[in-house]
């Protein structure tokens, strides 16, 4: 690598204007405006109201770094990087990075970094003054993330129902389970499969709403209510799907303490995650470090679940990868070791 060229990307990483331009840009949906036609600068800038000039600087900073072409003076196309902002794009990334949403609150809350770094406290409850689920339930921008959190488990559910060997007719308690998206896909593909939703309140009455417009009928129970308390107990299968990384350790075991207590000798507790030592090493460090800043949490490798689920009376039984990158973790109570005679 040149002197020059280092010189440059240094440069970039620490100016501090790329990642805010790139919001600028989602904000006002330009990729949108550009793929409907609008393409020209005059157009561009009456449909998002912004001044012309500052617009044209705008994207020139973002052309020059293949977020958008210009093909010709004034006129502007898309990219691989800048379809990625349209919004049918299932990653959803627009509705993330938009500042008039839920992504100006995740962002504040990353500016925080440093003093995390000094307290070891998370600055999202400090800054928003609630814990990150009971703030965005009181925030309008929580309609946009129960919103997200359902497209985004609508990736990976029809993965889940095929990928794991579900009873045909039992019972499955899912944990965390947003708005019932996998119970959805679960009771479609088995129809003699009984669900229980635990969320909170928002969510639990969203999910109910879902699932009864689905058809469902009286195969479906929806508890508002917290998994840090007692759970229905003696069901076949508690799910926990994209929740455990939310928590700290200590939070973590409670968690999976509370499955262990409910677990009857035959059920199966299956953790849903990505491990922070596969996958794409940059994806998987940005997550771990946005999970502490937003909500204490973290990613974690499978030697530590499986020693979290082990101090909670769980043993780790098989490992079953997903397309998605996510891996299904399965745990059963442990057994008592045998007396001696």
């Amino acid at each position: 690598m040149t002197d020059d060229l280092a010189t440059h990307q240094f440069a970039e990483a620490v100016s501090g204007l790329a990642p805010v331009a790139l919001r600028a840009a989602a904000t006002l949906r330009l990729a949108d405006h550009i793929a409907a036609g609008h393409d020209r600068l005059p157009a561009l800038a009456e449909r998002t109201g912004t001044d012309p000039d500052l617009l044209e600087r705008l994207l020139r900073f973002l052309v020059c770094r293949e977020v958008f072409t210009e093909p010709h003076p004034g006129a502007y196309g898309l990219t691989g990087l800048s379809a990625a902002l349209l919004d049918g794009h299932p990653s959803r990334l627009r509705s993330w990075l938009d500042q008039s949403g839920i992504g100006a609150r995740l962002d504040a809350a990353a500016r925080g970094l440093l003093d995390a770094l000094r307290t070891g406290r998370p600055p999202y409850q400090d800054l928003h003054g609630k814990p990150f689920y009971e703030d965005l339930a009181a925030h309008p921008s929580g309609l946009t993330f129960d919103a997200l959190r359902s497209r985004h488990a609508e990736g990976f559910a029809a993965e889940l129902v095929q990928a794991h060997p579900w009873p045909q007719a039992g019972h499955v308690v899912d944990l965390g389970g947003g708005t019932g998206v996998l119970l959805d896909a679960l009771m479609r593909a088995h129809p003699h499969l009984r669900t229980t939703l635990v969320e909170l309140p928002d969510a639990a009455r969203a999910a109910h709403d879902r699932l009864t417009a689905a058809g469902h009928g009286d195969r479906f129970t929806t508890v508002a209510g917290s998994f840090l308390d007692p759970l229905p107990p003696g069901a076949d299968v508690y799910t926990l799907v994209n929740v455990l990384h939310n928590w700290n350790d200590t939070d973590t075991l409670r968690i999976l303490r509370r499955c262990a207590e409910a677990a009857a000798p035959h059920s199966t507790v299956l953790v849903v995650e990505r491990l922070l030592d596969e996958g794409d090493p940059h994806a998987m460090t940005a997550m771990d470090l946005g999970m502490f800043l937003y909500l204490g949490g973290r990613e974690r490798t499978l030697p530590a679940y499986r020693s979290l689920a082990t101090t909670a009376t769980l043993t780790h039984t098989a490992t079953t990868p997903l397309p998605s990158g996510l891996r299904i973790l399965t745990l059963t109570p442990a057994r008592p070791a045998p007396r001696a005679e």
